[in-house]
């Protein structure tokens, strides 16, 4: 005992030693003291809410209604984009619409709010669309791509892809005017 006595006298005497070090040791124990005192009065205030979580009743989230909302939802993931459509995504394995359409243009512009698609319904004249319209038919326009159109049907996304004639060489054109 006297050998740690000795030790914490050589350590605390110079501390206490001068008007500073006797300032710094009150200071401290004063600091000290505040902290014991906040942690006297809190420590109910913590037993209490300890005491109410454990004492609470679990609220009954196992419902048969949540359960079939679950259900319901998990059933819906796979036709739900989650992280939307890329503007590069590839539209080959989107399947192409069975409605009565005919993509007649496109317009696609560098702001995408600009892009227009014109499209006939039913054999009727082309009319201009822009992303979020819907069309007659209950068909919205999702996305405008370079060579088509993707369409939200119900929950479903379809394609209407942009119909172009095969180019066909007939052989070099006649001449216009004759040789000399």
């Amino acid at each position: 005992m006297t050998q740690q006595a000795t030790f914490f006298e050589d350590i605390f005497s110079p501390l206490l030693a001068n008007e500073w070090g006797r300032r710094v040791g009150w200071a401290m124990m004063i600091v000290m003291g505040l902290l014991s005192l906040f942690t006297l009065v809190s420590m109910p205030f913590y037993w209490y809410s300890d005491v109410q979580l454990t004492h609470a009743r679990p609220s009954v989230l196992t419902s048969q209604s949540t359960f079939d909302q679950v259900a319901i939802l998990s059933k819906k993931i796979p036709d739900r984009h989650l992280f939307g459509m890329g503007a590069g995504q590839q539209t080959s394995t989107m399947p192409i619409t069975s409605l009565q359409l005919r993509l007649v243009g496109v317009i696609k512009a560098t702001p995408e709010s600009e892009s227009r698609v014109i499209i006939s319904e039913s054999n009727q004249p082309g009319k201009a669309y822009q992303v979020g319209d819907e069309l007659s038919s209950g068909v919205k326009v999702y996305a405008i791509t370079p060579d088509g159109v993707i369409l939200r049907n119900g929950e479903r996304l379809e394609k209407l892809p942009l119909q172009r004639s095969a180019l066909i060489f007939q052989g070099m054109p006649k001449k216009l005017l004759p040789e000399e």
